[in-house]
């Protein structure tokens, strides 16, 4: 049996109609090309003719309808070696990368950051070792709140060690050891690695993570394997209604966080308040526990907000907040989250007469990062240095701060402070037992009385210390200054705030308006984010996974140059624009090039590598803290009435229309950018006319990354400043290319104005849970489109399914 094939190239004498020897080794093309064998190699554009067998005709091939790229069935070549001058260039260029990240570090590292002590000595004193387990936070959210809280819990562990002798039970003396894993901020991360702990290390105790979201899933596995967990750092009322009897805190619980500020504002005359917090465990218990204090004060609660954890621009609800002209603002979560509420306040001019934030004013990392925006702020304590708490070990308050500042070079946080009480109070419980035994170790933890640096410490029924209150500080002049209780003041309350406005009420029309001034100013700041990715998507076909990395990396030029210098992030754009185009085209050449003839699940699988790549190392050189740079074009204009228009975000708008006008006029009107535009619709046929595909290629995702990174210069002052502020950016980008259309300028911006109006709206007209309807408002719109308009909303290069495989 012979099967007919079409012969494409009768040079070789074949002729139309001549058989293949070996049918069962043939297909029919996609496309109705010609019946081709498996040994058949295809080439760019090129027409092989495989030898003959003996005495059989010729097996010829044909074109390719999928361009140049692999076909699945046809294309059975091994991938293509690299050259030994690619390999020295690609030598050269990693030994340049880490010497230009190395060079980052010197100049973007913390200036005085403190040394990690040396482990703390087992020496042959010690009969033994006692094995203390902590999960605590390196990486995620609360990177900085963890730090602050493993250099506490190592500061008892060197004092333990090597000032107090060891811990001693029955007449010996057994060194202290902590075990620490990073849960990366995480509550499934956090209990897995208490588990582990437990089985795998064999620890006798556990000291708890940081943040109540990840002490209550961690406690739980403890309770279960019934191991002792003392906690400074996890507040939530509802982990002590659990009736667990291995949970200590040696803390003031988080419902009482905000009682003595409370109680000080309303005596100064404070009347309204609003209230924004976490939707996670320990800020809703602040929250709870707000809104009764203010309540019990007679102050009126005007309106209260929630939002996700991940939150990275909090200014709709700050201008929502405005609009009430409210006399207290009470907020906040965690440390990041006062960064973005005193930056949105800034920028909006939104200026109550008392600024409460839950976590942040007490750390002195704050007033270095916002300067004299933080002045005024009030935030509660657990403990400062200046507090009257003393006892027989560490001495007195101020003799705990001097020696954890030797150790550390740095002031300690109440984070830190409550991290050693929680050591403490376990230590002095072991001692008081006479064993590790579990049971005996509880009972003298319910029955401990010790004064200490940290104040009384004596645990209820539920575990809780009920006998130290919570302080309140405010920054004055830069320096941090406890102002209530009374016992423990150091100054009096700055009340109202100077620069402190009322805005009055605005009205249903105001409101309108502000809220369409906000959703176009949002919606210019997504236009610049998305235009590299929508372009680099529908020109080349690749799904950059690692877009937000690009513009976390242009965020992080304009910071640096901001803070070493003080240039303004405006002012960095050509410097930035230019620097990323290199590090674009470099990518291209060396990285993307080589898998774009892949699948296209390699090329997005290869991108997110990269983003992964770039969170960690960016995480290694600046940290997960929070930054933002300052610019001088911030502040509001007014007007009409109380509608405003933020100047940050106009002016971020007036360069996305340029940058977006410009790179239209750059694709239709230029001889390069037509050739973009044709290798874009078909690659074959621009090779087929002479043009250079590679270098179209090359020049699209060097400008685009160009872009992208003006994109994080220019929100830097706007948004937080982080190594992992890449992925929600990369996902909003996503959904708007797809719901708009790929590689269209013109569809970049609709989309983005379409979502910004949309996100704005749900946060002004949907009352306490807008602002998280936000974060998923553009997932949805990309559902409706892609239903009632596959191919986008706007006409783009491609199709929107152009590159599925």
């Amino acid at each position: 049996m012979s099967v007919p094939v079409r012969i494409i190239d009768s040079k070789a004498g074949s002729k139309p109609g001549d058989s293949h020897p070996n049918p069962g080794a043939g297909w029919d093309s996609p496309d109705g090309g010609p019946v081709v064998s498996p040994r058949t190699r295809l080439d760019h554009l090129t027409t092989l003719v495989a030898a003959p067998e003996e005495g059989g005709p010729y097996v010829c091939a044909g074109y390719r309808s999928d361009y140049d790229r692999p076909h699945p069935v046809f294309d059975r070549r091994p991938p293509p070696r690299l050259g030994k001058w690619v390999r020295i260039r690609l030598v050269v260029a990693l030994v340049t990368v880490t010497g230009l990240i190395l060079g980052l570090a010197a100049c973007g590292a913390d200036e005085g950051a403190p040394a990690t002590p040396d482990k703390a000595a087992t020496g042959a004193s010690f009969a033994g070792t006692i094995r203390i387990g902590a999960a605590l936070s390196e990486t995620g959210k609360f990177a900085v709140e963890g730090r602050d809280s493993r250099q506490g819990y190592d500061t008892w562990v060197r004092w333990a060690n090597e000032e107090y002798g060891g811990i001693e039970i029955d007449g010996r003396r057994y060194a202290a050891e902590i075990v620490y894993y990073d849960d990366e901020s995480d509550a499934d991360t956090a209990a897995n690695l208490v588990q582990k702990l437990i089985d795998d290390d064999g620890v006798e105790f556990l000291l708890g993570p940081y943040s109540s979201g990840l002490t209550t899933g961690a406690s739980a596995i403890a309770e279960a394997n019934n191991v002792i967990m003392v906690e400074g750092n996890g507040t939530s009322d509802t982990m002590f209604e659990r009736g667990f009897r291995n949970l200590f805190l040696v803390a003031t619980i988080a419902s009482d966080y905000t009682k003595s500020a409370i109680e000080i504002l309303a005596a100064q005359g404070a009347r309204t308040a609003v209230i924004a917090y976490e939707d996670t465990s320990f800020p809703t218990a602040v929250a709870d526990g707000a809104r009764r204090h203010l309540e019990a004060a007679g102050i009126e609660v005007l309106s209260t907000e929630t939002y996700p954890r991940d939150i990275q621009d909090a200014s709709a609800i700050m201008t929502k907040f405005r609009d009430l002209d409210p006399d207290v603002f009470v907020g906040g979560g965690h440390y990041n989250d006062a960064v973005l509420f005193v930056n949105a306040a800034k920028e909006l001019g939104f200026a109550p007469d008392g600024m409460l934030i839950t976590v942040g004013p007490s750390n002195p990392k704050l007033i270095d990062e916002l300067g004299e925006d933080v002045d005024g702020v009030l935030g509660p304590t657990q403990w400062e240095p200046v507090m009257a708490y003393e006892g027989p070990y560490f001495g007195s308050a101020s003799d705990y701060a001097a020696y954890y500042e030797s150790l550390w070079g740095e002031p300690p946080v109440y984070q830190a402070a409550s991290a050693t009480a929680a050591a403490l109070a376990l230590h002095l419980a072991i001692e008081t037992a006479g064993t590790t035994d579990t049971d005996a170790v509880r009972e003298a933890l319910y029955g401990l009385e010790a004064d200490t640096f940290y104040g009384p410490i004596s645990f209820d029924e539920r575990g809780v210390n009920t006998s130290k209150p919570m302080g309140t500080v405010q920054v004055q002049d830069g320096q941090i200054r406890v102002v209530a209780p009374d016992a423990a003041a150091v100054a009096g309350l700055v009340y109202p705030l100077a620069g402190a406005s009322g805005s009055g009420k605005v009205s249903a029309a105001e409101r309108v308006a502000q809220m369409l001034i906000n959703g176009i100013a949002l919606g210019g700041m997504y236009t610049l984010l998305v235009l590299g990715f929508s372009i680099i998507w529908g020109v080349m076909g690749v799904i950059n996974f690692a877009h937000g990395e690009f513009v976390m990396i242009g965020a992080y030029m304009a910071w640096l140059a901001n803070d070493l210098w003080g240039v303004d992030p405006f002012v960095t754009v050509p410097l930035v624009f230019l620097v990323m185009m290199l590090l674009g085209f470099g990518m291209q050449r060396l990285l993307v090039n080589r898998v774009i003839d892949r699948p296209h699940l390699v090329s997005l699988l290869v991108m997110f590598a990269v983003a992964i790549i770039l969170q960690n190392v960016m995480k290694v050189v600046f940290s997960a803290d929070f930054r933002r740079a300052d610019t001088v074009l911030d502040g509001v204009w007014r007007v009409a009435g109380e509608v405003t228009v933020p100047v940050t975000r106009f002016w971020i708008l007036v360069v996305a229309l340029a940058v977006a006008s410009g790179l239209s006029l750059f694709l239709s009107r230029s001889r390069l950018g037509k050739s973009i535009r044709a290798a874009a619709q078909n690659r074959e046929a621009a090779r087929i006319v002479g043009i250079d595909v590679a270098k179209a290629y090359a020049v699209t995702f060097a400008i685009c990354i160009g872009i992208t990174g003006v994109a994080g210069a220019l929100v830097s002052p706007v948004l937080a400043v982080q190594p992992f502020q890449g992925p929600p950016l990369t996902l909003k980008a996503f959904a708007i290319t797809a719901m708009a259309g790929l590689g269209s300028v013109r569809g970049a911006l609709g989309g983005a104005m379409v979502l910004g109006l949309v996100e704005a709206g749900l946060a002004v007209y949907i009352p306490q849970i807008g602002t998280n309807l936000a974060v998923v408002a553009s997932f949805v719109l990309l559902v409706v489109a892609l239903v009632v308009r596959p191919q986008g909303l706007f006409k783009g290069l491609r199709p929107v399914d152009a590159t599925a495989t």
